[in-house]
């Protein structure tokens, strides 16, 4: 005698399973990609701002500001140590808060004379210091570092 039966069997519920997880891994992965791209591109536009408002800084007073009088400085963890982006948002965007603290990345203004300065974004992951750095200068162009 045949039965009908109604319900999936136990491996059909497994390979249903295994199938999701393996979407679920390449999905997460692809989503921390863009993610990634997104904070990258966030640091450059940022950073496009910060020259911008250096030029009107340097029209303003005939120098540049700078928060490292020399000719390259480190960007200090956004998370606990704001104290390099309260000064350059004081500065050069009349104290509003326009750099943000949870974008992993943290930003500091170097030069040597008045007629110069360089600005550079430095990732971090947590605490540490991931080695991805952007910098402009006051041509405008953009570079980075190898392991961006």
């Amino acid at each position: 005698m045949i039965t009908k039966s109604s319900g999936f069997s136990l491996v059909e519920l497994l390979v249903v399973v295994a199938i999701i997880g393996i979407l679920s891994a390449t999905g997460m992965v692809v989503y921390s990609g863009y993610i990634s791209s997104a904070k990258k591109s966030t640091a450059k536009s940022l950073m496009a701002q910060i020259a911008l408002a250096q030029s009107e800084q340097y029209a303003n007073s005939g120098s540049y500001f700078k928060t490292d009088f020399t000719p390259n400085c480190q960007p200090l963890n956004p998370i606990d140590k704001e104290e390099q982006l309260v000064a350059i948002e004081i500065a050069l965007f009349d104290g509003d808060q326009t750099i943000p603290r949870d974008g992993n990345y943290g930003y500091c203004i170097a030069g040597e004379d008045a007629n110069n300065f360089v600005v550079i974004a430095s990732e971090f992951s947590g605490t540490d210091l991931t080695g991805c750095t952007f910098a402009i200068g006051r041509r405008g162009a953009i570079e980075a570092t190898d392991d961006c």
